[in-house]
């Protein structure tokens, strides 16, 4: 196991900069993962972190070791690749005790210490009976099954990760996710996970570093980046369906100001300088949808609705603006005229020019809770 350190570590291709100037901790023993959508400099990041690339500039420490440009057999770390990379012509046996084999000599392994290795980590994976077997006569699930033993065999002190669920169908995906998370806590060992499914690292992780075009945007637990997002494209990214965005203003009126959305509008306890144009952001999770008109609620008409079982994602217009809520399925109808309630203690600030997130602002609208 072991902490691992980037420092201001950039990576160009050409005149593309695919990493871009990335600082990251990664605890001893944590469960961290890269997500971003594809292109965003992930996947380069961990083949930083494994050697299989070195950086233009920055460092990358192991327990405070400097690995900037040592090779990958020195940094002690195992990496599994998104299509499993399996040698087609071994057994699954000869698969997992490859890495030890060819290190046989210089690790002072004989060749039945290899083998009780070998068991020993396909009884943890439940891959005893398939030993025998070739790559070609097993199931995605198997193989990758396998991919994860061949990396664990040698107990790595960092274990490398690039995406290696998105070959499984979905019912699968989600079987073996509860079962690596629970596989990594049970060791102990220090891993860094690329996806760019965001239920797979909310899923997964102890903390996420979500990442675009380049550069680390915000780094949280899974709560922080979801409820807290630090910018708006976290924001946008995050959540199914992502946070709504309406543009709008505050505006001075008398001793405070007011709020002004697409067909809504609120009073402030506090005023602007002048006309303030923010971006207001709403998780579909936090907005009602009733029948009958109230305190605090907004006329929007029913355009669209997803039927999710009990659920129902509605998609509807609001001063023509376009909204969604996740609610429950209670039959709303295309056409319909509805009345929104927003949570206001839920509710987030953006900055229109940096799309920063603006606390203190999210905070003082919060207080219109109620």
């Amino acid at each position: 196991m072991a902490s691992v350190r980037l420092e201001g570590v950039v990576k160009r291709f050409g005149r593309a900069t695919a990493v871009n100037r990335v600082t990251l901790e990664v605890g001893d023993g944590e469960f961290f993962v890269l997500l971003g959508p594809s292109g965003c400099g992930k996947t380069t990041t961990l083949r930083l972190i494994a050697g299989l690339e070195y950086p233009d500039e920055g460092r990358i420490l192991m327990d405070g070791e400097d690995v900037t440009y040592k090779e990958p057999k020195e940094r002690n770390v195992a990496m599994v690749f998104q299509n499993y990379a399996l040698y087609p012509n071994m057994t699954v046996y000869d698969n997992i005790a490859f890495p030890l084999n060819v290190r046989r000599k210089e690790i002072g392994l004989t060749r039945e210490e290899i083998r009780e290795k070998v068991l020993e980590v396909a009884r943890m994976l439940q891959i005893e009976e398939l030993l025998d077997r070739k790559p070609g006569q097993l199931s995605g699930g198997q193989q990758q099954r396998v991919a994860l033993a061949r990396a664990l065999v040698r107990r790595p002190r960092v274990w490398l990760m690039d995406e290696p669920l998105s070959n499984l169908d979905a019912l699968l995906r989600v079987a073996m996710r509860a079962e690596l998370k629970r596989l990594q806590k049970e060791l102990g060992i220090t891993t860094v996970y690329v996806t760019h499914d965001q239920a797979e690292a909310m899923g997964l992780a102890d903390r996420i570093a979500v990442m675009n075009r380049g550069k680390v945007v915000q780094v949280g637990t899974p709560r922080e980046v979801f409820h807290e997002p630090s910018h708006i494209f976290v924001a946008t990214f995050l959540g199914s369906p992502p946070m709504n965005i309406l543009e709008c203003t505050i505006e001075p009126r008398g001793g405070g100001g007011v709020v002004k959305c697409p067909g809504i509008e609120r009073p402030l306890q506090w005023s602007p300088g002048g006309v303030e144009r923010i971006y207001l952001g709403v998780r579909p999770e936090f907005i009602r949808v009733e029948r009958s008109p109230g305190p605090g609620r907004w006329e929007a008409t029913v355009e669209v609705v997803e039927p999710l079982g009990t659920e129902a994602v509605v998609t509807l217009t609001i001063g023509g603006a376009i909204v969604k809520a996740k609610v429950l399925d209670e039959g709303y109808r295309p056409g319909e005229t509805v009345y929104l309630e927003l949570d206001w203690s839920r509710v987030q600030a953006f900055d229109p020019e940096t799309g920063r997130a603006i606390g203190e602002l999210a905070r003082t609208l919060r207080g219109l809770a109620g």
